[in-house]
């Protein structure tokens, strides 16, 4: 992977959460770093994960922590 490609396709993408720089690719257990929702928002797959644990224990339906649109598949 060329750093050219990394810049292109990663370098304007930070997380909502963390408001950290996303970056490609998965960790040693095979789950991705980033998850992007239908919404288009991008975020750390754990934090998000996070989030979505949060909104259910709180008995909340689980939303994008950006623009709170349902996120259906959790």
């Amino acid at each position: 992977m060329s750093k050219l490609w990394w810049m292109k396709k990663w370098n304007n993408k930070i997380c909502g959460i963390t408001h950290a720089r996303l970056r490609p690719g998965t960790d040693n257990s095979g789950i991705s770093y980033a998850t992007t929702l239908p919404c288009g928002h991008g975020f750390y797959t754990k934090p998000l994960l996070q989030w979505v644990h949060s909104c259910h224990k709180n008995l909340r339906q689980a939303t994008c922590p950006t623009c709170r649109s349902i996120i259906k598949y959790f």
